[in-house]
């Protein structure tokens, strides 16, 4: 389902968001979702039914645009945005400048001479107040006019009865000019009284005025530049696509544009270049550099049949590849789409700001209304009055408000895209960070999930035989232990038999009849099972005739063979997986397949395991075995024997209990990963598993959960930070502005300095998101050794019973 996005001019402030939302909200349909995001000034639309052609989509989005204008804003269409978007940045540096150099004009002519500074001798002294005055004013004109952007959309906001930001600058600086006016005609009418023009004469606010509007606007380009800083991940991934493309068409080899590539061309890649689209290597061999997308910085060997990803570099050699990914098709299109869905899409916390926002610049205005009357009342000085009137109108700040959560939220979602870890939404990046539980599947996730057929237990048939049927049930499987077998009968015996009645046992295996004879591959049955955990005595198993190991160059006869009750316990123990053979009902095999622990499972289960964080194991796999497994693996425990049902039933009782994660990647986890609070999955897995996860890791390390807990944690800790400083900043500052302490402190700010501080929050609040780029993350990612030598010990140890295992397998 296609988004529809479109920008959005002359949102400021949390406020400008609600006010869009409501207009947006007016015109879709309920089933319609949508985020208004003030970071990127640009709504996000996901239809229910999206337009069917051009002039559906047109209506909309003229009905979206005469909604957006009668709230006081513009919707920009795609094709007008990105012109738009380079006029407005030069426009407003070139304005910034301007509005400087004419406000410290008018700075200088009105205080230069309290300071000592050379001034005009005909605007200094009683007698040339008028000259002093207009001169004042035809300086702050300028000012005005380059900045009546806020006047415009300030007052337009208060006439559709939606104040934002703008506003409160509007009437704030507004409200200084046209008391500088009344000064002037004050001055006019006094002529003589010196007494009096000496008094209009230091109530002049036309400084006020024009340097509230220029210091606005330079926290406004200091925030635009924050921002662009926090949206840089995307942006940089958007870049990493070439422009140009080397097809080869009837030999020839022909650049095309990235954009005319069309799926099943064949396309040449050379060292040093980036692979354009998705696709297949044909032909050649290299190294491609996927980092951009895995977060993994090493290499990764590309042959024929291999895939490739658009965006990575190929390190070295030359490949043809089959393009099967294009355009908006491509991994990097749709890794992009999520960032940007991400980014836009509110977090639960969120609410907190959306709910102040709604009614703060209408509590703001009526403050300043009641000081305005309060110190008129029991001052009657209207000086007095005016300025902390428009103080407190120009230190709230609605922005810092707005900003606290879509800032961090993006730039927590951008640092972890940059390592491979994708978060579907604000709500599932909160959502982690509160996980006091992380449940893992064993094959593909806590395993390589590149499990190879180790051992053949043959009783009573030959052994070729017996892995030449299993290898052809298997051939139709999808598992990952299917293939195992699959792959190694196909290397003992190329031309494997037709199955028919094939029938998928999903969590117990797979049958098929070859032959007329019901062959059936699956896990050990509930009464073998039974019988090799109490398993006393020889005479309680079945004699064994042979076992042929996969890693010896003949059969292997023995004269006393064990049972196979004794060979189940001894695979297992060993944390193999024991795969029985049946044909027609009795049991003539047992397989043993081992499926390598990831040399970073430890790591990963370390790094959560101190933050509080529970690890377990779900698998369909023995209890032996997964025993094993999970020491290896350093978890707290595990579950085994589990059917897909029975994974979601266990995730669900531990979600009960305390937030729970679940990371897998097969089809069978999806009912887990889907009931799990947060579902991770590992990059390497299914499209079914990809899907249904709230977070997806781009590269198979289990670091990269850790890393992402991580992320989770400083994001909202961040966001936390940014929330309560900008409420902080404006319960403490507006009665600072409002006087409240002065008859008491003597504690007052004038509207300048308070102009100044509202634009330094909001800039405070983003450059504080920022640090998210800078948060330290597990060494792994860094390139950089563990920090202790007993996280080495453990990868040494690991590697050495990996060793010790291999050594031994020939063994009976």
């Amino acid at each position: 389902m296609k988004r529809l996005r479109y920008d959005i001019k002359g949102m400021s402030c949390a406020a400008c968001v609600a006010h869009v939302e409501r207009a947006i909200r007016s015109v879709l349909d309920e089933k319609d979702i949508f985020t208004v995001s003030l970071l990127t000034n640009s709504v996000s639309i996901l239809p229910a039914r999206p337009p069917e052609n051009a002039k559906e989509k047109e209506l909309l989005e003229q009905r979206l645009k005469a909604a957006v204008k009668a709230a006081g804003y513009t919707l920009l269409t795609d094709s007008a945005a990105p012109i738009q978007k380079s006029h407005e940045l030069r426009n407003s540096l070139i304005r910034l400048l301007l509005s400087a150099f004419f406000t410290l004009s008018v700075m200088y002519i009105a205080m230069g001479s309290m300071i000592g500074l050379p001034v005009p001798p005909f605007l200094l002294g009683v007698d040339n107040a008028l000259p002093m005055a207009i001169t004042q004013m035809l300086l702050t004109l300028p000012v005005i006019i380059l900045n009546f952007k806020f006047f415009k959309n300030g007052f337009s906001a208060l006439l559709h009865r939606a104040p934002n930001m703008d506003s409160l600058i509007a009437v704030g600086s507004g409200a200084s000019f046209i008391y500088g006016i009344v000064a002037i005609v004050s001055i006019a009418l006094a002529s003589g009284d010196h007494e009096v023009i000496h008094s209009w004469l230091h109530d002049l606010y036309f400084e006020s005025a024009a340097m509230i509007l220029t210091l606005v606007s330079f926290g406004k380009l200091l925030e635009s530049r924050a921002k662009d800083k926090a949206s840089d991940a995307v942006r940089s991934l958007a870049t990493l696509s070439p422009k140009f493309a080397a097809v080869l068409r009837d030999g020839k080899e022909i650049p095309v544009p990235v954009e005319e590539v069309r799926v099943g061309d064949l396309l040449l890649v050379r060292a040093g270049e980036l692979i354009p689209v998705d696709g297949i290597v044909t032909e050649g061999a290299g190294s491609a550099d996927e980092s951009a997308l895995t977060g993994e910085s090493m290499p990764v060997e590309k042959d024929v049949g291999s895939e490739v990803k658009a965006a990575c570099v190929l390190t070295s050699g030359a490949i043809t590849l089959r393009a099967t990914g294009v355009g908006e098709d491509t991994s990097l299109s749709r890794i992009i789409r999520l960032l940007e869905d991400a980014a836009a899409s509110k977090a639960p916390i969120a609410r907190v700001a959306d709910r102040v926002s709604a009614v703060f610049v209408p509590c703001v205005m009526v403050i300043s209304l009641i000081t305005f009357l309060l110190w008129t009342l029991f001052s009657r000085n209207i000086e007095q009055a005016l300025r902390s009137a428009i103080a407190v109108l120009v230190i709230s700040c609605p922005c810092a408000l707005g900003l606290a959560t879509p800032t961090a939220i993006t730039v927590g979602i951008g640092r972890g895209a940059r390592m491979g870890i994708l978060f579907r939404s604000a709500e599932s990046l909160e959502k982690l960070c509160s996980v006091k539980t992380v449940v893992f599947d064993k094959t593909g996730t806590v395993t390589e999930g590149k499990p190879s057929l180790t051992e053949l237990y043959v009783y009573g048939r030959d052994a070729k035989e017996v892995l030449m049927m299993a290898g052809a049930v298997e051939r139709l499987s999808s598992h990952p232990l299917a293939l195992a077998v699959y792959s190694a009968a196909e290397r003992s015996c190329p031309t494997l038999p037709d199955v028919k009645e094939f029938q998928s046992l999903v969590g117990v295996g797979a049958e098929g009849r070859i032959n007329g004879s019901l062959c059936q591959v699956g896990k050990p049955d509930d009464e073998m099972r039974k019988q090799a955990d109490v398993l006393q005595k020889p005479s309680d198993v079945i004699a064994c005739t042979e076992r042929f190991s996969l890693l010896d160059t003949e059969v292997c006869k023995f004269e006393n063979a064990a049972s196979i009750y004794g060979d189940l316990v001894r695979l297992e123990q060993q944390g193999k997986t024991a795969v029985t053979v049946k044909i027609d009902g009795t049991p003539v095999a047992l397989l043993g397949i081992s499926d390598r622990i990831k040399s970073d499972s430890h790591i990963a289960a370390k790094a959560l395991k101190n933050d509080g964080v529970r690890c377990l194991m779900l698998t369909g796999d023995n209890e032996r075995t997964a025993a094993f497994v999970a020491k290896q693996a350093n978890l707290d425990g595990f579950y085994a024997s589990l059917l897909p049902e029975d994974k979601e039933r266990m995730v669900r009782e531990l979600s009960k209990k305390a937030p729970c994660a679940m990371v897998g990647d097969g089809i069978n986890d999806s009912p887990a990963l889907v009931r799990a609070d947060v579902g991770i999955a590992v990059g390497a897995g299914t499209d079914v598993a990809i899907d249904c996860a709230d977070v997806v890791l781009s590269g198979n390390s289990l670091c990269g959960v850790a890393d992402a807990y991580a992320i989770s944690r400083a994001t909202i800790r961040i966001i936390k930070q940014n929330l309560f400083w900008a409420l902080f900043y404006n319960a403490v500052c507006i009665p600072v502005a409002a006087g409240l302490f002065y008859p008491l402190l003597g504690w007052q700010l004038s509207p300048m300095i308070a102009s100044a501080a509202m634009s330094v929050s909001s800039v405070c609040v983003v450059t504080n998101a920022l640090r998210l780029k800078r948060i330290r993350l597990h060494p792994k990612q860094k390139g950089q050794d563990a920090e202790k030598s007993t996280d080495k010990a453990d990868i040494n140890e690991a590697f050495k019973n990996e060793i010790n295992y291999h050594s031994t397998k020939g063994e009976n």
